[in-house]
């Protein structure tokens, strides 16, 4: 069966708005690198533990970017047995992502803890060298809020509809948070006396700053994690506005001898599924006409939330 042009010009849309997800992936993968190889430098040469967390992140913003990459352009494909393409696998990805970011959170918390129980019950521990961190993180608070601004603005230019980027501006912003609690840290610990009443702070100020750093930054993952989980789930979309725009539009577009009841809408990955509800008023409905509607209420949502299926149910 030879495709329409309707199915043609549909193709050609959601092929565009992949290719806006891919290059803004693409640049944070980029710019992550570097930040990771110098972060890799600057924690072999002062060994502070906060800084393992901080490049770790952007570590795991590389890897993750790199599969996005390869989930953009393959979720959107459809074939014989997914003939509605693979998006379920964007909030699986978000959602492993957000496991992995938690768990590197346990992970250095533990760390620091041991380092403050070794100095504080056992009198044992190194103080913490600082070096080249300020100028480090300098460079990385300016890249990852920079990154964080950039993912929204794209995902913004497609109604926020992506669900990877806005698990990777999550990530971008939890780590300029931990960049600009570590680059503190060392300002502080490069004025304070050795001596004074807050000395201990040169061998256990990373276990603040690490603490602190989970507090303000856990939030994150686990937001990503319940909206991913809602998704994967089939969970009802809650955007408001996006609500009220398809119930409005929804309404223009009824077949004949219909009468309005609700709508519900599922957002998987960057696909929509619209659920008009409806009810018979007349004898008949007219196939066509049926379809038709189907199709215009389609190509007016795509042009908001444009990777869209519309659904008819009488119930």
């Amino acid at each position: 069966m030879s495709s329409t042009p309707n199915q043609h010009q549909n193709h050609n849309q959601n092929k565009n708005h992949k290719a806006i997800e891919r290059r803004a992936l693409t640049v944070g993968i980029v710019v992550n690198i570097a930040q990771v190889a110098a972060g890799m430098v600057v924690f072999l040469m002062t060994g502070l533990k906060a800084m393992f967390l901080d490049f770790s992140f952007t570590a795991i913003s590389v890897l993750s970017g790199l599969v996005a990459v390869y989930l953009s352009r393959r979720t959107v494909r459809t074939t014989e047995r997914f003939p509605n393409g693979m998006f379920a696998l964007e909030p699986i990805y978000a959602i492993a992502k957000a496991i992995l970011t938690l768990s590197l959170l346990l992970y250095s918390l533990l760390d620091v803890i041991q380092v403050a129980y070794n100095y504080f019950a056992l009198g044992q521990g190194e103080p913490i060298v600082t070096g080249p961190v300020v100028i480090y993180e300098l460079f990385a608070v300016a890249a990852c809020f920079c990154l964080c601004v950039y993912y929204r603005s794209r995902n913004r230019s497609i109604r926020d509809s992506s669900t990877m980027l806005n698990a990777e501006a999550n990530s971008s912003f939890v780590d300029g948070v931990m960049s600009a609690g570590v680059g503190a840290v060392a300002v502080i610990l490069m004025i304070l006396p050795a001596g004074g009443p807050l000395g201990f702070l040169h061998y256990t100020g990373d276990f603040f700053i690490t603490v602190a750093l989970v507090i303000a930054t856990i939030k994150e993952p686990f937001g990503v994690l319940k909206e991913a989980f809602v998704e994967l789930v089939g969970g009802v979309h809650d955007d408001d506005e996006t609500n009220a725009h398809v119930e409005s539009v929804a309404q223009r577009h009824l077949p004949a001898n219909t009468e309005y009841d609700k709508t519900l809408i599922f957002k998987t990955g960057m696909n929509y599924t619209v659920d008009v509800y409806l009810a018979g008023t007349g004898d008949t409905i007219d196939v066509a006409d049926l379809v038709e509607c189907k199709r215009s209420l389609e190509r007016e949502l795509k042009r908001r939330l444009h990777i869209v299926d519309v659904d008819f149910v009488f119930d």
